[in-house]
């Protein structure tokens, strides 16, 4: 990682590109992740995921979480 400036805003936005690549809505996603749906928008916006969250939605897109993490530093790079 260099000297990007990763955030929530960007993991946000990893997390929908991954949700979208895996086929899911976020609505889908959210069930399928045990996420409320206002929530899940919420975080998804730039709010802050908590780690088993974030395990979640890997899970259910089928990508490692490393991998999402890279995605959000390459957009904080960008």
């Amino acid at each position: 990682m260099g000297t990007n400036k990763l955030n929530s805003q960007y993991l946000g936005k990893a997390m929908k590109f991954a949700i979208k690549q895996a086929g899911f809505t976020q609505d889908e996603a959210g069930i399928k992740a045990g996420i409320p749906r206002n929530s899940l928008n919420r975080k998804l916006n730039g709010g802050t995921f908590n780690f088993d969250e974030l395990v979640r939605i890997g899970q259910v897109t089928g990508r490692k979480l490393s991998d999402i993490i890279k995605d959000a530093e390459a957009l904080a790079d960008a």
